[in-house]
């Protein structure tokens, strides 16, 4: 990779400042995190992504970039039965973020018993496997999560809703016991986000706007006889999806509008001494009436996609843990009444990740990445970077330093 000298003398000041966050935060971290019986919290990241083929994945990352960086400062408060807390959060993830604080997650949460609670707010969705811990750095050796299931990119649209849900956990005696959550809410969008360009790949004009009326689903899980083993079902279901274009040359506004959006997730993980096994496997449903404000639909799509992966990983030592996943995407989309046909569209990931955890507060995390197909790659009309200009085989290196307290 060819850097001119301005450009070293910017990474090398990123990489300081980083450093110096680094070691200022893991000072701090030694100090008190309960206040009145406030417990406070929080980290910081920063991280590093190049690869070695395509313009635009996951930031600019074809030149390397800095820009992928998550910082976050939360506080709760109990008694009795009753829980309440809140988290601010800042992200920088290529265009998106623009690190930018704002409201992650707050919730008033009482719980009367074991098997029934309640939970209002600005409450985490509840998704798979580790869809409630995304920003927990500490629970996993991996830089990214694997992107065919917890697409960096959809923080906006799968990380919190507006809502409430109930919840419990249900013991089965000797047959383990079930963890259920329901949930209904609102998902407010932005047209600034990932899921914004995610759901415009097939249009040359950008999104005027974006929304949706509702959310709603649930998870349940089975916490098995067999020691460290669970496994679990996930609904999502996402009412009136729209998306508001402008159309020049017609002067008009042209909407594309999914009546029911779907998403389905089978989960499954394994714990047993140093090793952690997980697998899911995801569907999404979506089908769009595309039509002229006023005008009945001129075209209908259809898209579904097929989505899963296969991790392990292992503790080696208190300073060093190992970890793999094998990644899979397949998109399709087809028209009706209309002559376009979408093709097919997959990309594999095949990563390798190493964790360094230099104290109780700092760690370290590198990651390397065969991606064969590019089937995640965004075209969009501001960087268009059609099927025919992309690499299908290339590698992607990320590296992050994370911060606790």
């Amino acid at each position: 990779m060819n850097l001119n000298n301005s450009i070293k003398s910017t990474l090398l000041r990123r990489s300081l400042a980083c450093l110096a966050l680094a070691t200022c935060s893991a000072t701090l971290a030694s100090a008190a995190v309960t206040w009145h019986d406030v417990q406070f919290g929080g980290f910081a990241s920063q991280g590093y992504i190049v690869n070695t083929g395509n313009n635009d994945y996951l930031g600019e990352t074809s030149k390397g970039t800095f820009d992928f960086r998550e910082y976050a400062v939360n506080a709760s408060y109990s008694i009795d039965k009753f829980r309440i807390g809140a988290q601010a959060f800042g992200q920088k993830l290529g265009e998106y973020g623009d690190d930018k604080i704002k409201l992650d997650w707050a919730t008033v949460d009482y719980q009367p018993a074991q098997w029934f609670g309640l939970r209002a707010g600005r409450v985490k969705l509840p998704r798979g496997l580790y869809n409630e811990s995304l920003d927990l750095d500490a629970v996993r050796p991996f830089v990214l999560l694997p992107q065919s299931v917890y697409d960096n990119r959809l923080r906006d649209f799968s990380a919190a809703f507006n809502g409430a849900m109930i919840y419990g956990n249900i013991s089965l005696k000797d047959a383990g016991s079930l963890d259920y959550r329901l949930f209904y809410g609102k998902m407010p969008l932005s047209t600034s986000s990932g899921a914004s360009d995610y759901f415009n790949i097939d249009a040359p004009f950008p999104n005027l706007s974006i929304g949706l009326d509702s959310a709603h689903g649930g998870s349940l899980f089975w916490n098995t006889p067999v020691n460290g083993l669970r496994v679990g079902y996930s609904y999502s279901r996402f009412e009136n999806f729209v998306t508001l274009r402008f159309v020049p040359a017609r002067n008009a506004n042209l909407y594309k509008d999914t009546p029911h959006y779907d998403r389905h997730l089978l989960s499954l993980e394994y714990t047993t001494g140093d090793w952690v096994f997980a697998t899911e496997v995801g569907r999404e449903n979506n089908d769009y009436s595309v039509y002229y404000s006023g005008k009945a639909p001129f075209a209908f799509l259809y898209a579904k996609s097929l989505n899963y992966y296969v991790s392990a990983s292992r503790r080696i030592n208190k300073w060093v843990e190992l970890g793999t996943y094998y990644s899979y995407s397949d998109f399709q989309q087809r028209g009706v009444g209309t002559p376009v046909q979408y093709p097919l569209t997959k990309q594999k990931d095949l990563a390798l990740s190493v964790r360094f955890d230099v104290n109780d507060h700092l760690l370290f995390k590198l990651e390397g990445h065969y991606m064969d197909g590019s089937g995640k790659i965004f075209d969009l009309p501001s960087k268009p970077q059609p099927a025919a200009t992309r690499d299908n085989s290339w590698m992607m290196l990320a590296a992050k330093m994370t911060v606790m307290f």
